[in-house]
């Protein structure tokens, strides 16, 4: 999960004459404002501190280097206050827990972590061009560091001593302003804290290319050792091993469940013995009326246009994709935003799905002018069997399209009167669609922002269901590629009509998938 940061500034003065004038700043406290959980899973407690640097942009010396705020139930505040140029523009970044010694510039890892792992969480933000403003800016929290989270199933017949992650890195570098953390080449093993009795121990360690062991102690004296293959662990992911002990053995196997974290998906494990690798595969399995998908269960409906659909947006994340908080971020995958704050919520995604680009729906690293018009019925991130859904399902469904040469006026949904599909007829054949919002993104050099439209208090009903149906690739006057379109699903909901039709999404930008079964 990421965590957000809001700075409120005090009241801005602005002199009014015939002639424009530069605004003086009242002095306000910054204040921030936590949104997320920490690594315990718990909110933010009474004298929690965070350190706090704001360079303004072209100044050589930062404004304000290392500022402790503390927490007081609500906000963090301490003595720093706004400079009066509102003009000027600031880079911002922050972190936790403060350390009076300065901005770190290196983590220590925490080796025995038995009393907890908060001790070794660290959190980091990083914005850059703020403006002095009466209006909250938010800065996104992201875990830097990697958790792990042992399930141990222990048929052994003694109890369960203590759980060693061995061979993680001992320390590593930080760079704030860059979010990025660097390992060492030295090793140390870390104890894990024993989070529910006998069953699950957790543990925080440096992010980075690692060969791991895991090591049990048990109270017959005997230590059972599982050596893990080679992997590369991203800074803010959660990964989780299930192990099961059998007298002298002991059996690893590796899931996606996350709780708080980035969800980074499975390890690969390499097994004592025959020292093979194991691969554990995305369980999917079909029932009447729904399937399951690594483990989530999604509704399905089978429509007049003789189609299976999926009823409800996809929220799966690929084994080695993270979870974007930030817009502005090229993730790939990102949380939707359909709230009243316009921001990114973890939470939404089990109701709402996930948004993905066009690349991440079809399952390719990048989208080139060459091969832009290869996907059409791709399977993509889909379950096997399933696809991307083609214009011609698209428009076969609800009929029309923004390009007229697409119109189906047989289309089983289509209503002519409306020029589309009723959401609400729609929605009474098992069909209801999902205001989940969408990440825009307009051209490759563009910024990626939130579409997150309000209309009677539901929002996000700016959004879009991904096909896989080329419309056009745009280039600029030397042939550079500029964007690349497809035909995706759009919904027009306002005072005049709540239809569905046909339109065209850009291919950088954020939108929801619903699969179709193949025939």
């Amino acid at each position: 999960m990421k965590r957000y940061l809001t700075l409120a500034l005090a009241a801005l003065a602005l002199a009014a004459c015939q002639h424009t004038v530069e605004p003086d700043m009242v002095p306000g406290k910054v204040q921030v404002e936590p949104v997320i959980t920490k690594a315990t899973e718990v909110n933010f407690e009474s004298g929690d501190r965070i350190g706090l640097t704001m360079t303004k942009v072209n100044d050589t010396e930062a404004y304000a280097a290392n500022e402790c705020l503390t927490f007081d139930g609500t906000v963090f505040a301490g003595e720093l206050t706004w400079y009066a140029d509102a003009y000027s523009e600031a880079d911002v970044y922050a972190y936790y827990p403060y350390s009076a010694e300065g901005v770190p510039t290196a983590y220590a890892a925490v080796l025995d972590q038995t009393e907890g792992i908060a001790q070794a969480d660290f959190m980091a933000a990083s914005k850059k061009g703020v403006l002095p403003t009466l209006n909250a800016i938010t800065m996104v929290f992201k875990h830097m560091m990697t958790k792990l989270v042992v399930n141990v199933d222990n048929q052994s017949g003694a109890t369960v001593e203590s759980v060693v992650l061995a061979g993680s890195a001992a320390s590593a570098a930080l760079d704030l302003e860059a979010m990025t953390v660097t390992a060492a080449a030295e090793a140390a093993d870390v104890k894990a804290y024993e989070a529910t009795a006998g069953k699950v121990w957790k543990a925080i360690i440096v992010p980075g290319t690692a060969k791991l062991q895991l090591v049990v102690a048990l109270s017959n004296g005997k230590k059972v050792t599982q050596p893990l293959a080679e992997m590369t662990l991203k800074s803010g992911g959660q990964y989780t091993i299930n192990a099961r002990i059998v007298a002298d053995d002991m059996i690893v196997s590796a899931s996606g469940e996350i709780e708080n974290w980035t969800d980074e998906g499975e390890i690969e494990f390499e097994f004592e013995g025959e020292g093979t690798t194991e691969e554990l595969p995305v369980e999917f399995t079909e029932h009447d009326g729904y399937f399951m998908y690594d483990g989530v269960k999604y509704k399905t409906v089978v429509l007049a246009d003789g189609n299976t659909w999926m009823a409800e947006n996809l929220r799966f994340i690929p084994r080695d994709r993270t979870v974007s908080s930030d817009p502005a971020e090229d993730a790939g995958i990102w949380y939707p935003a359909a709230n009243v704050d316009k921001v990114a919520d973890p939470a939404l995604a089990e109701t709402l799905g996930l948004l993905y680009d066009a690349a991440t729906a079809f399952g390719v690293e990048e989208i080139t002018a060459d091969n832009a018009g290869t996907f059409e019925g791709c399977q993509g991130i889909c379950p096997a069997g399933w696809h991307i859904p083609t214009v011609t399902e698209m428009t076969g469904l609800v009929g029309h399209s923004s390009n007229s040469a697409l119109v189906n006026t047989s289309a089983p949904y289509y209503d002519a009167t409306i020029k589309g599909a009723s959401l609400a007829v729609l929605a009474e054949a098992g069909w209801p669609w999902q205001f989940a919002s969408a990440r825009n993104k307009t051209s490759v050099t563009g910024n990626g922002t939130y579409m997150v439209t309000n209309y009677n208090d539901i929002y996000g009903v700016m959004s879009y269901v991904i096909g896989s149906s080329l419309h056009q690739v745009k280039t600029d006057a030397d042939g550079v590629m500029t964007n690349v379109q497809y035909h995706y699903f759009m919904p027009l909901y306002n005072a005049s009509n709540e239809k569905l039709s046909v339109a065209y999404g850009n291919f950088l930008s954020g939108a929801s998938i619903r699969c179709v079964k193949n025939k």
